[in-house]
């Protein structure tokens, strides 16, 4: 199933993926009246639309960076190395891992993972698949190299407001910002994740 658009459209919608844009981070150690704030100011290379499509207008965006993908899943999840947007849909736990894994678990342990039923995993993220503009990276463990992909992921965390001239209601993208585009069925896949993360209670179990 593709996940982007062959032939993207020129307006702006909700995953796209752009570039030329800055990440501010703020940061406050002891909120009150006073104006006490560090910010600083990355520049990842590509960002990806966290704000609906209908809700794009009036010089306001939200983005969020697509960065690297937690080295943590990749060397958890070996199975997943050649397709890690299966993160991206509720799947069995079980799909995650190698059989030698599994089979150095605990009795207890084997027995959940293998009843459990398709669910979400690692909610507050989402991966966006490799492609002809991501540089690649190697994910190492023990200082050995374990795979060199080029996936890159948002974290829901990190979405933030920005304000830009460019940005309007059915305008047309720069082409020099706009670099890709999901497809519907990718972009619902994100839809339901995000909505899912925000769904979440206090004391729901987090993976």
């Amino acid at each position: 199933m593709p996940f982007y658009l062959d032939s993207p459209t020129k307006e702006f919608r909700f995953g796209d993926v752009l570039t030329g844009f800055q990440h501010p981070i703020v940061r406050i150690d002891k909120p009150d009246k006073r104006v006490d704030l560090t910010i600083s100011v990355a520049r990842p290379q590509y960002f990806a639309v966290m704000t609906p499509c209908c809700a794009i207008e009036q010089n306001s965006i939200s983005l969020a960076p697509l960065v690297e993908v937690r080295d943590a899943i990749v060397l958890k999840h070996p199975r997943l190395r050649d397709n890690l947007s299966l993160i991206n849909v509720p799947f069995p736990p079980r799909e995650g891992f190698t059989e030698e894994q599994i089979g150095k678990m605990e009795p207890d342990k084997q027995a959940i993972i293998m009843s459990e039923s398709a669910k979400y995993t690692y909610f507050d993220c989402f991966v966006y698949e490799q492609n002809g503009f991501f540089p690649s990276y190697e994910v190492k463990r023990n200082k050995l190299t374990v795979a060199t992909i080029q996936y890159r992921m948002v974290d829901f965390k990190s979405i933030f407001r920005v304000e830009c001239s460019l940005i309007e209601r059915e305008r047309e993208a720069p082409t020099e910002l706009k670099m890709s585009e999901l497809t519907v069925t990718t972009r619902g896949h994100l839809r339901d994740k995000l909505t899912y993360y925000f769904s979440q209670n206090a004391d729901d179990v987090r993976e």
